[in-house]
């Protein structure tokens, strides 16, 4: 199926439900961040791939080591590989973490640079397929993934990351 297919369905990016890609890792918008939603779905950990200013304070003084900012630009010009490292480190970290129960993935709108670094790290981490993960986050988030740059440079980075685990010598 076709992206744009997918998000004739949304309902705009403030009311597009979050996506969940595991069992223990969704994302959406910061905005959506208030004390009920993280009581209602468990939310321990927050990775916000914007800047501090789009993530409610409330969370990250009360729990500053659950909290992390990426501050990644979402823009055609920049490449969203370069704040992978750091995203797939804390990421990686929060996971190992003794009191996880769910990580909540966030930028401002919920649209690229959290939807991105997620299907990124699902794809690389749990070897899921590009066309599986990122049909499951447009069914669930219809307005999600839309920069075309960042699109390209993710399936470069899944096809890359493929051929390098598994050449042969």
């Amino acid at each position: 199926m076709e992206w744009f297919s997918f998000r004739r369905r949304s309902k705009g990016w403030q009311n597009d439900p979050p996506a969940k890609l595991h069992t223990n890792i969704m994302f959406g918008p910061g905005m959506y961040l208030d004390p009920g939603f993280v009581k209602h779905h468990n939310i321990t950990h927050v990775i916000n791939c914007a800047f501090n200013k789009d993530s409610p304070v409330w969370f990250r003084e009360k729990y500053p080591q659950n909290y992390m900012c990426l501050e990644a630009l979402d823009s055609l010009e920049e490449d969203i590989r370069k704040w992978y490292p750091k995203f797939e480190e804390t990421i990686t970290a929060f996971l190992r973490s003794p009191d996880v129960k769910n990580i909540y993935i966030h930028c401002q709108c919920g649209i690229n640079r959290s939807g991105f670094l997620a299907l990124l790290f699902v794809c690389k981490k749990f070897n899921y397929s590009f066309k599986l993960a990122s049909d499951s986050i447009l069914k669930q988030r219809p307005c999600a993934l839309t920069n075309s740059t960042y699109k390209e440079q993710v399936i470069e980075y899944i096809k890359n990351d493929f051929i390098k685990n598994h050449a042969t010598n």
